[in-house]
């Protein structure tokens, strides 16, 4: 029985400890070899910006979480469903046969993202990527919307060709939300750090938002390998306790004591 338990806990240890060894490892080349993808502080974005301003690679990809707050000129009314926010994107879009239209209209300044500390980056205005936030206005019209000063026209369009449908929507980011943002840092004038660039917004409620999924993993993966390793010792332990005698047919021999010569 006791052979048995020890070669189960070798044996069950040395899967655990490879699948974790295995899983830290990916985990760690990945965060490695792929810069940008975890959650940066805001705190510490003023002292980043103003190492890559010297750089010569150009402003790194930083992806931030924070609270959202006005920006230096908001907050605003948003044009077509007049709620009170700090930002906002307009847009209408037209597509035939995979030819595709669209123009956007944005807030006329940054947003600010905050840590509870109150440290602040200043996003945008132009964030043309968007993830888990649901429109706060939409329209389908034959018509451009009166608000654009510009309806959107689809190249090549035939004379006579009957005029498509127009989508109208309209996003907004109301102040004390939860939000993730990703872009290029860069910084101001009086040097406060900024997310400009292609930058991608996404509703904290998003997966993401809890941070990279790679950094989440290495703790898990190493403490796999830690639990596998110590099943191999202790099996090795026990099976240091099993001899010869424990496979004796002679019942009169009491397992694991040397009989005597």
């Amino acid at each position: 029985m006791r052979t048995l338990i020890g070669l189960l806990s070798v044996l069950t240890g040395s899967f655990l400890a490879i699948i974790g060894l295995l899983g830290a490892m990916g985990s760690a080349l990945t965060l490695k070899l792929l810069p940008g993808r975890g959650v940066e502080e805001i705190a510490k974005l003023p002292e980043r910006a103003a190492r890559s301003a010297k750089s010569k690679y150009g402003a790194p990809r930083v992806v931030v979480r924070g609270t959202v707050a006005a920006g230096p000129d908001g907050p605003y009314r948003a044009p077509l469903s007049e709620s009170e926010c700090v930002w906002f994107l307009a847009t209408q879009t037209v597509s035939v046969n995979g030819r595709r239209a669209t123009v956007d209209r944005y807030a006329p300044a940054p947003f600010a993202l905050q840590d509870a500390a109150g440290n602040r980056v200043l996003i945008g205005p132009e964030c043309p990527a968007l993830e888990q936030i649901a429109p706060s206005f939409r329209e389908t019209r034959a018509a451009s919307h009166p608000w654009f000063d510009e309806s959107p026209k689809l190249a090549g369009s035939a004379a006579g060709e009957a005029a498509p449908k127009i989508d109208v929507f309209e996003f907004v980011l109301t102040e004390g939300s939860d939000l993730l943002a990703a872009g290029d840092l860069t910084q101001t004038a009086d040097g406060t750090p900024a997310l400009a660039g292609e930058v991608t917004l996404s509703a904290g409620g998003d997966a993401a938002a809890s941070g990279d999924p790679a950094r989440r993993r290495l703790p898990r993966d190493v403490a796999m390998a830690v639990a596998g390793i110590a099943l191999c010792v202790m099996g090795a332990v026990i099976l240091s306790y099993v001899d010869e005698d424990d496979f004796a047919p002679d019942r009169n021999v009491r397992p694991g004591f040397v009989t005597p010569q």
